[in-house]
């Protein structure tokens, strides 16, 4: 246990209460190797950043909850603790704790990173919100929040609140198209490169972020991602990275002026397990795996866009859907298949596909990857599109259900192997079924 000094900052600035004095100005001078400040309910002008990266231990907590005021359009950032870009364990504060705090950034063109923290042992950020729009593309766009568990045995908890996202303004960035200037927007929530340990984010509400919602495929420690939703968010709502884990996470892609797809699976070794996924209006892809291997259980799709619900990217390593269900009336000017399969070995269980009739008469399976599996899969059409198209070879049909249209091309694929499977709604094409 951290042996904190413990600072209300009410005792020993009364300015800081009234107005009179900033908050950034209190803590920076009170300070110290482990320091827990105190912020008794009230509203605190915080006129510049609070850096302290030189310490054993910091925590600035709400008690019960306390607001920081930014309202300088040319601030950058509000908390910046625990240690600098690239810190080493060694070097980094053991312990960091923010807690109980609204970020007030309503006001006109305001944009400041909320926190930067990290820590070796122990980091917390909860029960954060940021208010407002950040308002800071075209001036070294940051994302809100910044987190890193700088050492492999290290363990966080980040619970925050971030509903109202950041302005999209591509016009900032003249030599970059529009989709090019995604990337130089802000993040909402992003772990660094220096993270090693492990990191919780837990209910985590992120909405309308540019430039991702939650990149958490940096570092090489593993996130593990609980509940919360995460909306409308650019580039990727959830982007995953290697021992990354989600569960029970609720994704929405709806109208936005800028692109981005659901969950991203991009690096290593990914598991999600439960949640939904939901695209009333998207023309990206919905759950995107392009990571070494995957494993996707338990995961609900509902899809009326033009969105890819499902791509599944070529790779090395194996992906297994398991009792995924996904029920697809989406457009099909932009992508024709609601589900492309490119990676070998790829392996369907138990899951269930439901193609209906939506405009442009979408079809449903692509199956491009050789030896791909469907193992207790049920698929069906309701309407003139393919509900199955196979392009590989070698792929396998076990006690599956299909209905609708199944087309093996056999110009590139050679006749799938079928095991206890009923094909009695189906029309089968290119193979005896």
């Amino acid at each position: 246990m951290t042996d904190w000094t413990v600072i209300n900052v009410a005792d020993v600035d009364t300015g800081v209460l009234d107005g009179s004095k900033p908050l950034n100005e209190v803590l920076s001078a009170h300070a110290g190797a482990r320091t827990k400040f105190v912020l008794p309910e009230g509203r605190y002008r915080l006129d510049g950043p609070f850096v302290h990266n030189d310490c054993e231990a910091i925590a600035v907590v709400g008690d019960p909850h306390a607001t920081l005021v930014v309202s300088d359009p040319d601030q950058q950032y509000c908390l910046d603790v625990g240690g600098d870009w690239g810190v080493s364990p060694d070097t980094s504060a053991t312990t960091v704790e923010i807690r109980n705090l609204t970020f007030d950034m309503t006001a006109d063109g305001v944009g400041a990173q909320a926190v930067s923290a990290r820590a070796s042992e122990d980091l917390k950020i909860e029960g954060v919100t940021v208010d407002g729009e950040c308002v800071s593309a075209g001036k070294k766009a940051l994302g809100a929040i910044y987190a890193a568990v700088t050492h492999p045995d290290g363990v966080g908890v980040v619970s925050v609140s971030l509903p109202d996202g950041c302005a999209f303004a591509p016009e900032s960035y003249p030599d970059q198209s529009p989709a090019e200037s995604q990337t130089s927007h802000p993040i909402g929530v992003n772990v660094s490169d220096d993270h090693r340990g492990e990191l919780t984010f837990r209910d985590c509400r992120v909405e309308g972020w540019v430039n991702n919602g939650g990149y958490l495929a940096g570092g090489t420690g593993p996130c593990l991602v609980e509940g919360g939703r995460w909306k409308d968010n650019g580039n990727a709502n959830l982007r995953l990275g290697d021992g990354d884990e989600a569960h029970d996470v609720r994704i929405e892609v709806d109208e936005t002026n800028y692109t981005g797809c659901g969950l991203w699976l991009q690096d290593g070794n990914c598991r999600v397990s439960g949640g939904e996924l939901r695209l009333p209006n998207c023309d990206n892809d919905g759950l995107r795996v392009s990571s070494r291997s995957a494993r996707v259980r338990d995961l609900k799709i509902d899809c009326t866009s033009s969105a890819r619900p499902i791509k599944v990217n070529d790779g090395d390593g194996p992906v297994v859907l398991g009792d995924v269900e996904l029920v697809d009336s989406g457009d099909g000017s932009k992508h024709s298949y609601a589900v492309e399969l490119w990676r070998e070995d790829a392996e369907l269980r138990n899951c269930r596909f439901s193609f209906r009739n939506g405009d442009e008469n979408r079809n449903g399976i692509n199956v491009l990857g050789a030896r791909t599996v469907f193992d207790g899969v049920t698929a069906t059409h309701d309407a003139d599109g393919t509900t199955v198209l196979v392009k590989a070879d070698d792929a396998t049909f076990r006690n599956s259900t299909f209905g609708g249209r199944v087309d093996v091309d056999g110009k590139n694929a050679s006749e799938p192997s079928v095991e206890e499977s009923d094909f009695t709604a189906c029309e089968c094409i290119g193979f005896d079924g």
